[in-house]
């Protein structure tokens, strides 16, 4: 079974946002890097799964042409 992308979304922004954090405890800067990471991860996350939704539309697009080529081209079978 295939995710969806719904892991990917919230972990990458979660992991993002955690490195975010501490570096924001490091460097004394407290929600800059926090948010910043978090958007990015967030964002990142949805292209990724945008280009495999594309990705895999166009692939599903490329397997119906064929079979609808193939379909015109073999005749029906004569039932009789």
């Amino acid at each position: 079974m295939r995710s969806s992308g719904g892991y990917e979304l919230v972990l990458a922004a979660v992991l993002l946002g955690l490195f975010g954090f501490f570096l924001d405890r490091r460097l004394g800067w407290t929600p800059v890097l926090t948010v910043v990471f978090t958007i990015c991860g967030f964002t990142g996350a949805v292209l990724s799964v945008y280009a495999r939704y594309k990705a895999e539309i166009h692939r599903l697009g490329e397997e119906t042409a064929a079979l609808r080529s193939r379909a015109r081209v073999q005749p029906a079978e004569d039932p009789a």
